[in-house]
């Protein structure tokens, strides 16, 4: 048996969410998830009790699947999947370290017009900083999602900052999984104390990005939903 799954930090702690419809197939409960791909992480199959024995990480790169190239690893505080590219610089967890994490085997969506990446180097050695990918250019290495993601924090507060990154967004919107590392990383008292800002960000966002958000309210626990009630979206 095969339900969707959604997985979140919580006070650092990785969560997982499943969704209650069943699914017989692996390929079925994929052609569901791709449907709202923001709102899931994969795909979990559970054995004959019900019990969840295997998480399938799904190979799109961040939660609308707008980078073109295969998710290998997930960021280290928010689980958002991301390609090496996108990863550059941020810390991040490979399969086998998320496994570790979980408890619960991890791997990597193959077949179905996928192939599964092998693992780069650091498997096993706990949080590592990813390297660019093997096949990235030189001027992919510090990519607009990499720097929103960094600077959102510091930032958020600055008008102009916003401005900024809403026409960045308008005009490159994979960059939005950077939107979504650099909200989920902001802790319970950042998001108090920074929520005017958020919510300021949040109405300024660019059509098509603010609908997404909007839509991933649907289910709270998952990167872009808990992206998008920190951004005031959800009242």
């Amino acid at each position: 048996m095969f339900r969707l799954i959604q997985l979140h930090a919580e006070d650092g702690v990785p969560r997982i969410g499943v969704d209650p419809d069943a699914y017989a197939s692996e390929r079925a409960a994929l052609a569901r998830y791709r449907v709202t791909p923001a709102t899931f992480f994969g795909v979990g199959r559970f054995d004959d009790e019900g019990t969840l024995a295997e998480v399938i990480m799904d190979t799109l790169c961040g939660p609308f699947g707008d980078c073109p190239r295969p998710a290998s690893v997930v960021h280290a505080h928010t689980f958002q999947r991301l390609c090496d590219t996108c990863a550059f610089g941020l810390e991040v967890l490979t399969v086998p370290e998320l496994s570790l994490r979980l408890g619960i085997a991890v791997r990597l969506l193959s077949g179905l017009g996928f192939s599964a990446p092998s693992d780069g180097p650091g498997a096993g050695s706990g949080t590592v900083l990813a390297r660019s990918g093997r096949h990235a250019a030189a001027e992919f290495a510090c990519t607009a999602s990499n720097r929103i993601a960094r600077e959102l924090a510091g930032h958020v507060s600055d008008p102009v900052w916003r401005m900024e990154l809403c026409a960045e967004l308008a005009g490159n919107p994979a960059a939005v999984n950077g939107l979504l590392i650099g909200v989920g990383a902001l802790g319970h008292r950042d998001v108090l104390d920074l929520y005017p800002d958020l919510c300021a960000l949040g109405a300024q966002l660019p059509g098509g990005v603010h609908a997404d958000l909007v839509r991933a309210t649907v289910r709270p626990l998952s990167p872009a939903g808990v992206a998008a009630l920190r951004l005031g979206l959800g009242r």
